[in-house]
């Protein structure tokens, strides 16, 4: 037995760090999720739904609510200074957690982790329409991996220990254990790893466990637990479905292309979050429902079978109002606000009287469109149906909401083709559905395999010098370097045999296929997968240096060297 022990000192030696850090990761997560969660939710009460604490001015026989323009802009100001003062470029979420997970490096900025959170509670409480989950998925990330990077004990493959965190804040955030450790495989490691399960799974129970225990944990969707026969509403849910996918691709798309307008109207980081401060303050004068996380009016459109007129507003501001909020950098999650358009729009399915729908179906409809839409906003259909098991605890509801999010997952994954976060990392050039492989390639640069072993053509020298200098080298290519190291051209064997006696230079190759320095390792494999030859020379284009040479054989060697390093990572 102790030379068992002995012979697997370090193995052991690792898993007990692992289970150090995956309960300590749920114990820090929980209690920072719980308290942001309880903080933010009574501050966003007391100040924009306590009727003692109320300014209202009439016009014209309309009331506009004052409050959400009084606090709405200075809230976005301190959002817009948090930029300023932190220097960060912009703020970082679950797009950024699920880039780390997948990046050798691994890590996750701790100032610009916790900067974000700070963020975003400022932005919840001061009444933006975004999320709240979102944020604490990468605190949760950027805790565990910060804990990681201590001296204190053994290192720990990255991605499982961001995979606890983010359990953890799930977990933490909704009062659903299960889902947390579904959603950290499915969303972030994008695939299901025995060496992880355990880690995870400890980290996602501990926080659930933790935040019970304090007293503090409130699920954030309580529904009536109702009896029903999925044929009742089969029709309902599958014409659920196309709409959600319609919603969520709308959502999505609009996201995207206002976060584009800040730098089109030249605005700094520091100075967007005000637009959206501004416009939160307009549309809460006349309509303040859509302010905030929205579960308060959530569970209205879910329990009260409110006007059809009324549930299209909420819809359509709801889905301008977030789309600007986190366009223009008033931050937050995306998945609430896409629970908020998935509730409306299953109510108001459930408003199409000829389908004879029975009051108690309002609320399957309405938790099926959360589902629904939801899923495929963050990518993770799966969790979603174990979220809405652990929400509801009915199984019936999770069964239910199995329909329209298949359809909607389906036309969604085929037309629009990514989840939001997808579609982040997309813009900045990072295609995370291609795997590992893709992104390591992607991110290695060509001049880190750049190669001094060349044959090396003075300019002056003439044929019979050159071919000499072939023979003495074993080799049939060389290149023609300048004093100064400039680049002057490349010479081949073939090329010059058969030729007299003449300067080189005349007898160089036109046009060779050159590498940029900064090119990808995946680019540079494309740009090679055509050229034949023994190398090719690496050149700064800006004033022709030449800094070596790239083989093909060097190429395929490295790809090589990556691809076992990712099978090695993902066979556990």
């Amino acid at each position: 037995m102790f030379k068992i022990i002995k012979k697997n000192k370090k193995a052991i030696s690792e898993n007990f760090a692992l289970i150090f850090v995956a309960i300590l990761v749920g114990i820090i997560v929980s209690l920072v999720a719980q308290l942001m969660i309880i903080a933010a939710k009574n501050l966003f009460q007391f100040i924009f739904l306590n009727e003692s604490f109320s300014l209202t001015y009439s016009i014209n026989n309309i009331t506009l609510n004052l409050i959400p323009l009084l606090i709405c802009v200075p809230s976005s100001i301190v959002v817009g200074m948090l930029m300023y003062f932190s220097g960060l470029p912009r703020w970082y979420g679950p797009a950024d957690t699920i880039f780390a997970a997948h990046h050798k490096a691994g890590t996750l900025d701790l100032k610009g982790g916790f900067t974000s959170t700070l963020a975003s509670f400022v932005s919840i409480s001061g009444g933006a329409s975004v999320g709240i989950y979102g944020p604490l998925v990468h605190f949760g990330a950027t805790v565990s991996s910060f804990l990681r990077r201590l001296n204190f004990m053994p290192k720990i493959q990255h991605d499982i220990i961001i995979g606890s965190g983010v359990a953890a804040a799930i977990s933490a955030g909704f009062g659903a254990p299960i889902a947390g450790i579904i959603f950290a495989h499915e969303t972030v490691l994008r695939h299901f790893s025995l060496k992880a399960i355990a880690s995870i799974a400890l980290a996602s129970i501990t926080a659930n466990f933790a935040a019970y225990k304090i007293g503090i944990v409130t699920p954030p969707l309580l529904v009536e637990k109702l009896d029903f026969e999925l044929s009742d509403v089969i029709v309902g849910l599958l014409i659920l479905g196309p709409f959600a996918a319609v919603i969520a691709m709308t959502f999505m798309k609009s996201m995207m292309e206002i976060s584009t307008l800040p730098k089109k109207l030249h605005l700094k980081s520091w100075q967007a979050p005000v637009v959206a401060g501004v416009l939160c303050g307009f549309f809460g004068l006349f309509i303040d429902d859509v302010l905030g996380v929205g579960t308060q009016t959530i569970l209205n459109v879910i329990t009260l079978n409110l006007d059809v007129t009324f549930l299209l507003i909420l819809l359509i501001c709801k889905l301008i109002l977030t789309s600007c909020c986190i366009g223009f950098g008033f931050f937050g999650g995306t998945f609430s606000p896409a629970l908020f358009l998935g509730a409306v729009l299953g109510a108001l399915v459930f408003n199409l009287n000829y389908l004879g729908f029975q009051p108690s179906h309002l609320g399957v409809l309405a938790v099926s469109g959360m589902a629904a839409v939801s899923s495929s906003v963050i990518g993770a259909p799966i969790t979603v149906i174990i979220l809405v098991l652990e929400l509801t605890g009915s199984y019936q509801y999770s069964i239910a909401a199995i329909i329209p999010i298949a359809i909607c997952s389906f036309i969604t994954s085929r037309v629009f083709g990514n989840s939001f976060f997808d579609r982040q990392l997309l813009s900045r050039g990072i295609a995370i559905s291609k795997g590992r492989e893709q992104i390591l390639l992607n991110e290695i640069k060509i001049k880190t395999y750049a190669s001094k072993d060349y044959t090396k053509i003075k300019e002056n020298m003439k044929t019979t010098q050159v071919i000499n200098t072939f023979i003495k080298n074993k080799t049939t290519e060389g290149y023609i370097i300048s004093k100064n190291n400039e680049f002057l051209g490349k010479i081949r064997l073939m090329d010059i045999i058969n030729k007299k006696d003449q300067n080189i230079l005349k007898l160089k190759e036109t046009k060779p296929l050159v590498l940029d320095p900064d090119l990808s390792l995946l680019n540079s494999i494309k740009k090679l997968s055509k050229f034949v030859g023994e190398s090719v020379p690496i050149i700064k284009r800006s004033n022709q240096e030449f800094l070596g040479i790239i083989s093909e054989n060097d190429v395929l060697e490295a790809y090589l060297e990556i691809s076992n390093e990712i099978n090695h990572i993902e066979k556990d």
